[in-house]
């Protein structure tokens, strides 16, 4: 009797481990993707914010050219490589497009001036004149864990949308 009560109890052991293993790689899985998404998060951030020092320096006139849009998306996509960001390939962005044309993937950005009826082109000549470049970044992340797309906000492609916008003051030309 003794003996048929032990082999059943490690039974017993076996089908609670197949009961909890699903769930805890299911939890493992999800701090993994959290992570992923977290990292990827904080890449966009930098790149955002590297970029958006790297346009302010430039002195090219006038600010909203094609040259000046591939030149702002070539330092975008060597940034974006240095920070190792999850599901990039090199030249994704080739081009900056406007902020409200870019899509689910890509860097967009637009230069404004606080005063509309300034009537030369960036950058500022002067300190009396405010010019700002925002940079829009976003990126997509792919979704490891299965299930997961059905909670994830709404995208374009597959995968998880990030975005993250920077906004920094131009200063003026030096002469």
């Amino acid at each position: 009797m003794g003996r048929q009560s032990r082999r059943s109890h490690h039974g017993q052991a076996m089908v609670e481990f197949g009961l909890v293993i699903g769930l805890f790689m299911f939890v493992v899985g999800g701090l993994i993707q959290f992570g992923v998404i977290l990292w990827s998060q904080n890449s966009i951030t930098q790149v955002a914010r590297d970029a958006a020092r790297w346009e302010v320096t430039q002195s090219t006139s006038p600010c909203d050219s094609p040259a000046a849009r591939a030149a702002l998306a070539a330092a975008a996509d060597q940034l974006a490589r240095g920070t190792s960001l999850v599901n990039y390939s090199a030249g994704t962005w080739s081009s900056a497009v406007t902020i409200a044309s870019l899509g689910a993937e890509g860097i967009g950005a637009d230069w404004q001036s606080a005063d509309s009826s300034f009537p030369s082109d960036c950058p500022p000549s002067d300190n009396t004149t405010e010019w700002t470049v925002r940079i829009r970044v976003n990126h997509v992340v792919p979704i490891f864990l299965p299930g997961l797309e059905f909670i994830a906000p709404a995208c374009a492609s597959s995968g998880f949308c990030l975005t993250t916008t920077t906004e920094l003051r131009m200063e003026p030309k030096r002469p």
